[in-house]
Order: structure tokens, then C-alpha cells, then sequence
């Protein structure tokens, strides 16, 4: 399952982060007769913020010009120097946290991954006590600087991490910064041996085994948050869901997943493991554009795929009664809002995009996911996808599977 992250006062689960948006566009000037001001009033404007403008801070305005800056965020709505300017001056020198927080916003707007920008809206959440978007910005600044040197941006990346270490620490949950996750597990006692359940060396087979089928490198590593089942409860996205993941940021598991196990062992918990984090990587090869049906088939594909095959085989469903891949995905948007006592009806749905999945790369092998996934980042249709892979439309493709299945149930 697919959800969005969160942090509440009692539990921790990491929320989507800012929107970023590469590059930063040209100081535009907004259009004077829409502003009311004649070009003189305007020019003087310019004249008393140009010093902000080029990147001066705002306390170094005579104090009778500061309050020009307000009616230039109107005239200079793309200058990133402004807004941030103005924003450091309100949360630093004024400590208006309230009035900061929106310049912050559009100068990160303006100037995505801007890491002095993001820090600094981080500190403005945090003596605001909104947690929820404090946590967000902190951890959109940790993927951020995975992105730099080990060296580069040092002390900064270790103020990243204090800070999320002390946020999961007052949610009694405690974090640990793993090769390619943060783990966040329960400091709850009956459940904080899940800590070591969740081992970098576990961890890495999943890592590898998903990242290596779909061939597709995340630029950052993704959360593991484990909560106990009281937590869990109250913030599952459906009543039948034992787990669910955030687009490319996290995945929230149940603690009840995972049973005591020597660490010799494969993980018990290593399927739910792969099938989430195959829609993390999904989200990052389609950039979130992946029909739903094939999402969560090549998720049950990625958990089942080393059992043995008959395992794939619908239970007592005959070709002519299978869904079509339209009215699949129609399912998956259905049986959101079932309850436990239609589970068939959920697993049936599961079972049969797994089939679907499964059909599609034995005859066409992991290049077939592989290249479709690639043009739906690409926005090209999943229809003339798969034509292009198979070489069938989807009427023809969904006849191959309906006899594929009946060969397999004789």
C-alpha cells in the first residue's frame, strides 16, 4: 500500500517532503498597473531594497527602508535573494516565525534545494512546535545532502541527524542511520528488538534484490518505520493493510511483523520488506506515473518470486471470469475503503496483478517492467507501453494471460 508520511505527538512517521524543482528563474518584475503604483514609486522601491535584492542582509536597510521590503516581494516576485533576506530578517532579528515561514517557502520555491533555506524553516517549525513540518524539512535536508561529498556540508549533516535523533527520541522511537535506510523502531521495550532485526546486511538483500530487478538507484536512502500495533492501528491507510509505503520516502510496518529471529536467519519479515520498498523504487523509476494494478504486481512479484510457482496459481477462478487490466485497476480503487470481512475480494485483487506482473516478465524478462516503468517517467501511456514490449495491444496481451492461466490450472 501507498500512504503519506507523518509525525504526530505520539508516534513517528516521516512525512512527503517539500516539492523540489530544479533551477531558479530570473528577477521578474510583476506588472505595475495590476500594483496600483506609478513607475516613479516603483523605481523607488527598487532603489531602497536593491541592496537586498543583490544579496545584502536585510538588517543592513536603514530602518525606515525595511518596510519597503513587503511591497518589493509584490514587484519582485522571483527574486530568491529577496525572499530569503526577508525571511532570515523576520525569524532571526524579529523572530516572527509566523511571517518568516511563507518567505521561506517561496524563496525554497524559487530555489529548490537551497540547504541555508531549509534549515532555517526547520528552526522556524520548531519554535512554532509544528512537528509535523519540522520533521518534513529536516528530512528533506538529510536526502538532500546524500547527495554531496562526505566531507562537504559536514557539520551541517550532523546537525541533520541530531535533530531527527532528538525528534524520534521525544515520539519514543529511536532512529539509526543505516547504509541505505533510517530505521526508526519502537523504544517501547516489548518491541525494541526490532532494532536488530532490521541489520544493514539484511538490509542489503533487499536493497540489492529490488534496486537490482528494477535496475533503478534511489539518489537517497529511504526510512523503515516500525510502529506497534496500537500506533499502527490508528494510522493505516485501510482496515485490511498490514503495511504501507510513502512514494519514495518511507515505509511504515507493522512491529508484529517481525518475529524474534537469530541473526543467521533469513529475516521473517523480508517479504512485506520487498514488496514495499519495490513501490518506493516504482515511485522513483515512474516518478510516481505507475498505474496501480502494476505497482502492486510487480510489488507481490518481487516477495514471491524465489516460492515455488504453483504458489502463483488462482485459486478456483476460471480464465473467462478474469478481470481485464482496466477493470484491475478500477479494483485496486475500490477495495481501498473494504473492511477485513471482504479480505477475499483484497487478496484476490493482489493475486491477480501479481498474475498479470508475473505473465508479463516470463515472457518478456525484467527488461519488459524495466522499459515501461522508464516511459511512463516519461509520460507516454502504460496502453502503448506494453504494445511496444509485447508487441500486442492490450486486448490480444490480456487473451495471452486468460490462456496462460488455463494452461496453468490443467
Amino acid at each position: 500500500m501507498k500512504f503519506c508520511r507523518f509525525f504526530s505527538a505520539a508516534l513517528l512517521v516521516l512525512l512527503l517532503v517539500l516539492p523540489f524543482f530544479s533551477g531558479s528563474a530570473p528577477v521578474a518584475l510583476a506588472d505595475e498597473a495590476a500594483i496600483g503604483l506609478s513607475p516613479e514609486q516603483i523605481e523607488e522601491i527598487r532603489e531602497k531594497v536593491s541592496p537586498v535584492l543583490r544579496g545584502r542582509p536585510v538588517k543592513d536597510l536603514p530602518d525606515e527602508d525595511q518596510r519597503f521590503l513587503f511591497m518589493a516581494e509584490v514587484l519582485f516576485p522571483e527574486s530568491f535573494e529577496l525572499f530569503y533576506g526577508h525571511g532570515e530578517f523576520l525569524a532571526v532579528e524579529k523572530q516572527d516565525y509566523t511571517q518568516a515561514i511563507p518567505r521561506l517557502k517561496k524563496a525554497l520555491e524559487l530555489k529548490p534545494k537551497d540547504l541555508k533555506s531549509l534549515e532555517l524553516l526547520a528552526t522556524c517549525y520548531y519554535a512554532l512546535k509544528e512537528e509535523a513540518e519540522e520533521a518534513s524539512a529536516w528530512d528533506s535536508l538529510r536526502e538532500i545532502l546524500e547527495d554531496f561529498d562526505a566531507d562537504e556540508a559536514k557539520d551541517l549533516r550532523e546537525r541533520v541527524m541530531m535533530q531527527l535523533g532528538r525528534m524520534a527520541h521525544e515520539n519514543a522511537m529511536i532512529m539509526r542511520s543505516g547504509k541505505r535506510f533510517i530505521v526508526y523502531t519502537p523504544a517501547n521495550s516489548t518491541y525494541s528488538y526490532t532494532a536488530e532485526e532490521l541489520t544493514d546486511e539484511r538490509l542489503e538483500e533487499i536493497y540489492r534484490q529490488v534496486t537490482g530487478d528494477l535496475e533503478c538507484i534511489p539518489a537517497f536512502r529511504t526510512s523503515i518505520v516500525v510502529l506497534t500495533p496500537k500506533q499502527f492501528e490508528e494510522v493505516k491507510p485501510t482496515d485490511w493493510a498490514g503495511a504501507f509505503a510513502s512514494s519514495d520516502k518511507s515505509m511504515v510496518l507493522d512491529a508484529q511483523s517481525f518475529p524474534k529471529s537469530e541473526p543467521t536467519d533469513i529475516l521473517p519479515a523480508k517479504p512485506i520488506l520487498l514488496h514495499e520498498y519495490t513501490h518506493n523504487i516504482v515511485f522513483v523509476a515512474a516518478q510516481g506515473r505507475c498505474p496501480i494494478w502494476f505497482n502492486e504486481g510487480l510489488a507481490v512479484y518481487a516477495e514471491t518470486k524465489d516460492r515455488d510457482f504453483t504458489e502463483f496459481t488462482p485459486a478456483a477462478e476460471a480464465p473467462g471470469e478474469l478481470m481485464g487490466i482496466e477493470e484491475l485497476e478500477k479494483e485496486f480503487i475500490d477495495i481501498r475503503s473494504l473492511g477485513k470481512e471482504d479480505i477475499a475480494r483484497v487478496r484476490r485483487a493482489y493475486r491477480l496483478a501479481g498474475l498479470y506482473t508475473r505473465f508479463l516478465i516470463q515472457s518478456f524478462t525484467l527488461a519488459a517492467p524495466r522499459q515501461i516503468l522508464a516511459g511512463l517517467k516519461s509520460k507516454i501511456p502504460f496502453e502503448q507501453l506494453l504494445e511496444d514490449v509485447s508487441k500486442m495491444n492490450v486486448t490480444q496481451f490480456e487473451q495471452r494471460f486468460s490462456n496462460w492461466v488455463a494452461e496453468m490450472n490443467n
